[in-house]
């Protein structure tokens, strides 16, 4: 990953321009849209109702150090006969992991982060907040446990 830390304790002296930012931003944009379209084709298929026409506001610090303005980012709700599930983007700058995603379903709270290095492919894993078990990697089939029971398998 990119250490975009001296940026955030301002730093003056950093190589990160308003250009890779924007690049980071639109290639956060872009691997929410494929998973939420991968999440959602799954959903359909198993008989899913799928709402993918939310969004939520990005304007990270990073952003406003360099007068970008705030744009959306997308979000996922699916709902079943079984229970729902909240795709709800919190970050792409956070620490250990390039870009953060919460998701609330009627049975628990999960964090999921992609564990990738900045510029190759997502390695989305999931965490249960509550828990201090190390992540297991995200499917779309793990769904029907999270909401079902609430657990991991």
């Amino acid at each position: 990953m990119t250490d975009d830390l001296g940026v955030v304790d301002g730093d003056l002296e950093t190589s990160v321009t308003k250009e890779d930012v924007e690049n980071r931003v639109q290639d956060w944009k872009n691997r929410l849209s494929d998973l939420f379209r991968r999440v959602s084709d799954w959903a359909r298929e198993n008989g899913w109702q799928v709402n993918d026409s939310g969004e939520v506001s990005m304007h990270e610090e990073l952003m406003q150090r360099f007068n970008l303005p705030a744009t959306g980012q997308p979000t996922l709700r699916l709902d079943g006969e079984r229970g729902y599930a909240l795709f709800k983007p919190k970050g792409l700058w956070v620490i250990g992991a390039n870009g953060r995603i919460d998701l609330y379903t009627s049975k628990g709270i999960f964090i999921i982060v992609d564990l990738a290095e900045s510029g190759t492919a997502p390695r989305w894993t999931i965490f249960r907040t509550n828990s201090k078990r190390d992540g297991e990697p995200f499917s779309p089939e793990l769904l029907t446990n999270l909401i079902c029971d609430g657990q991991a398998s």
